[in-house]
């Protein structure tokens, strides 16, 4: 059984020897982990070992698992790093996908208001309110998958769309000072994210 500094140094040795099959730099992993570079070298000099969570999303982000990762063995199972390229497009695809779904249903809305006299007029709306459906659809999948930069820019298409189908499918007064809430809102999520971006760049394990 190796005692906790080997442990550590196996563990480092590991991952800078993934990090480097990539072509990343300790800023560009630490990046994609929501970390600091200073907390992936720690973790490659051997002075560290992150936390159960993000052993997982290491594991994750190379497609190797964690006990290949934590193994007191050297080699790392290189044909399961391969993998990862089978399984990265999904969360590409499963999203444009969804977007393009919602996009179809609502030209079927729309082709059949138009042929109902006492609702043509409202057909527009069907591609209005998809607008903010399709935000609503990006952000579930960027929580789920995405960094978070990806999430505020998604919480932001929710905000604008809502506001501009609002704007577009109600005839009040005043109605476009709705945007200045919007803007509001808009700082408050960049500031949102800035704040979630600092903690997560002071993570040091």
């Amino acid at each position: 059984m190796i005692n906790e500094t080997e442990f550590r140094k196996n563990f480092g040795n590991k991952l800078n020897k993934l990090r480097k099959q990539r072509g990343l730099t300790q800023q560009e992993l630490a990046s994609q982990l929501n970390y600091s570079d200073k907390a992936v070298s720690k973790w490659e000099r051997g002075e560290s070992v992150p936390d159960s969570y993000t052993l997982y999303l290491i594991a994750d982000f190379f497609s190797v698992s964690i006990d290949n990762l934590l193994s007191d063995k050297e080699e790392i199972n290189v044909g399961e790093f391969k993998e990862l390229h089978k399984t990265t497009p999904a969360k590409l695809f499963v999203p444009l996908i969804s977007v393009f779904a919602i996009f179809f249903v609502a030209s079927i809305f729309f082709l059949v208001m138009k042929n109902v006299d006492n609702w043509s007029e409202f057909a527009d709306y069907s591609f209005i309110y998809a607008l903010p459906i399709a935000s609503i659809a990006l952000t579930v999948f960027s929580s789920i998958w995405w960094k978070t930069l990806y999430r505020c820019i998604s919480v932001s298409l929710v905000i604008w769309t809502s506001a501009l189908s609002i704007y577009l499918s109600l005839d009040l007064e005043n109605l476009k000072y709705i945007f200045i809430s919007c803007a509001f809102l808009q700082v408050a999520t960049v500031l949102i994210y800035l704040f979630a971006h600092y903690l997560a760049k002071k993570k040091i394990k």
